[in-house]
This record gives C-alpha cells, sequence and structure tokens, in this order.
C-alpha cells in the first residue's frame, strides 16, 4: 500500500532537515514523499532538491508563495498513494508513525487513523495531546464528537493518514489560517470512522514566529468563520451533536478572546471582532462550565474571561511559571 506523505515548505531551513529526516527513515518504506516549496526566500527550496537527489522516493514541486492551504493542494493533486499523510516541514515524527498507522487501518478497516502528539516549544517537551491509553475505534459521528470536545482527536491534518479519495472532492480552502479545522468535519463524515493507534507518535513544534501562534491580528478571525460554517453542518448532518458544537465555539472564542487580552490596544483596534466572539462565547459558556470533558484548567480560564478578568488570571499565571523557574 502506497502512502503519499505531503510536507510544505516556506522558509524553514532551520528545521526542514530534521523534518524530511524523520520520514526518509520511516520503517515503512512504501511511501511517496511529496515536498512542495511554497515560493520560499531561503535555503528551503535548495535543500529539498539536495534530499530528492539522495532518495528516488522524494517528488520536488517549487510553486509561487500560495499559503499552506495551497501547497497542500498541489501535493494533493498529484499524489499516487492509496493512502495520504501531511507533515509541517517545522515538525516531525517517531521513525515508526506510519508503520503502526497502516497496520492500524488494515486490521480495522477504516478510512483515517490518527495518534497522539507531543508539544514542542523549542528543544523542550511540554505536553501530550489527544492521546489514549489504548488503540480504539470510532465510526464517523463519534469521531466528529471527540473533534468538537477537543478530546481524543484533533482538528489538524498532520497526525493522521487519510485515504486518497476522502480528498476527491474536498480541497483546504485557500489564502486563509485554521485550513485544517475548515475541512475536517466533512471530511470525517465522507469516512467509515477513524482508528487511534493511542500513543504519540508526531512532534508539534511551537514557533513563535509562525502565523497561527503570533499576537492577535485579524486573520484569527478565520477561526470564527469556522465555527459559523461547522455549526451550521452540524445543524443539517448531526442534529443530535448540537451541544458538542456549542462546546466547540465557546472553547474556540474563548481562546481568541485570550489572545486579545495579552494587548489591550485589540478592543479597539479589533472592537467587531472582540463583538462577535462574546456573543458566541456566552452563549455556550454555561454548559462548557458544567460539561465534564472540559478539564478544570480551562473552565477556571473561561470563568475569568466570562467574568471579564482574564488580565488577572494572566498575570498569574505568567508569576506562577517565573516562580517554578
Amino acid at each position: 500500500m502506497l502512502l503519499s506523505i505531503i510536507v510544505p515548505v516556506y522558509n524553514v531551513e532551520q528545521y526542514i532537515n530534521r523534518c524530511i529526516k524523520s520520514i526518509v527513515n520511516q520503517t515503512y518504506q512504501n511511501i511517496e514523499i511529496i515536498l512542495v516549496d511554497d515560493g520560499s526566500t531561503d535555503s528551503s527550496g535548495d535543500l529539498c532538491d539536495k534530499w530528492a537527489k539522495a532518495d528516488n522516493r522524494i517528488v520536488i514541486v517549487h510553486k509561487k508563495n500560495g499559503g499552506l492551504s495551497s501547497a497542500r493542494n498541489a501535493g494533493i493533486k498529484i499524489a499516487k498513494g492509496d493512502y495520504l499523510g501531511f507533515v509541517d516541514s517545522d515538525d516531525y515524527i517517531e521513525v515508526d508513525m506510519y508503520h503502526q498507522m497502516i497496520e492500524a487501518v488494515v486490521e480495522h478497516q477504516k478510512d483515517i487513523a490518527c495518534c497522539g502528539r507531543m508539544l514542542h516549544i523549542g528543544d523542550k517537551k511540554l505536553k501530550l495531546e489527544f492521546c489514549s491509553d489504548r488503540t480504539e475505534t470510532f465510526d464517523a459521528q463519534s469521531a466528529i464528537r471527540e473533534v468538537l470536545l477537543l478530546n481524543k482527536i484533533d482538528v489538524s491534518a498532520c497526525d493522521k493518514i487519510y485515504k486518497k479519495q476522502l480528498f476527491d472532492k474536498v480541497l483546504y480552502p485557500e489564502g486563509r489560517i485554521s485550513e485544517d479545522a475548515a475541512v475536517i468535519l466533512e471530511i470525517l463524515s465522507n469516512s467509515n470512522g477513524v482508528v487511534h493507534i493511542g500513543h504519540p507518535c508526531y512532534h508539534y513544534v511551537f514557533r513563535e514566529d509562525s502565523i497561527s501562534k503570533s499576537e492577535y491580528n485579524h486573520k484569527k478571525y478565520d477561526a470564527y468563520i469556522n465555527c459559523i460554517t461547522m455549526s451550521e453542518f452540524i445543524e443539517k448532518e448531526y442534529p443530535c451533536l448540537q451541544k458538542e458544537i456549542k462546546i466547540y465555539c465557546t472553547m474556540i472564542t474563548g481562546a481568541l478572546l485570550q489572545a486579545m487580552y495579552v494587548n489591550r490596544d485589540n478592543f479597539v483596534t479589533y472592537k467587531s471582532d472582540y463583538v462577535d466572539y462574546r456573543k458566541m462565547f456566552v452563549k455556550g459558556f454555561w454548559g462548557t462550565l458544567f460539561h465534564k470533558s472540559v478539564c478544570l484548567k480551562i473552565k477556571i480560564k473561561f470563568f475569568f474571561v466570562y467574568a471579564h478578568l482574564y488580565p488577572l488570571f494572566f498575570r498569574r499565571d505568567k508569576i506562577q511559571k517565573r516562580s517554578i523557574r
């Protein structure tokens, strides 16, 4: 079974060798590695070319800069594999990640496999996310529920493999961020379910200079737009998950409000964003506060956001981290 692994590349000369090395050395060898150089202005494109000369499984696409979604779509278009995987070029993976996932989809006859991940800032491992203590299978509806509760399955494209046919009619939205959330529900709905291999195999590297993690700007409004379209999708296709989509929207808008609180000027510069976030956040706040799947720390944070006191929590958290160091 051929697996196509798509890696969008843009100005990551510090990280790209580590990323590609982790893919090339996979114990599952029947892979096609598609490196999409999305108009890099540093040496990233040249490094990709060197790797292609060293390994005939690597295919290079050089294109004008169009963003992450554009690069992924370019890779999907030429992929020959039965399954697709995605790795962000500043991240890296465990040596047997794809071996385990391929075995899981074959054994459990599922269209999608996923794993947990390790979150890093720089070289430090911070925490494990979206893990399970055992291999689990989910039908499409239960997988969507896990995503909406931010539980064992994340919206991310990169900790999964997918049957290629799932992308026959679905592409990533170009010119937007939060692209994973924009398509995940439709992909899950079109699948026969997910097998979760349990433990973490994907190393997610938190970079301060990346678009998705930088300080608040209006591009983050895309996450709010996703909440609206996801809510419409759930209302039409899975009305039984109305409670879960409200919790998801509350947690996303709560995080957006927290990001705005870092700089008080945001409330003036992006006033309309704040109004929209606040309205959606308040709508689902109480249901989220009393839902057993939401951890206590998030509930405390959101209570401070709800009461317009988040700067106090933010200050306390910084002091606590400083004292621990």
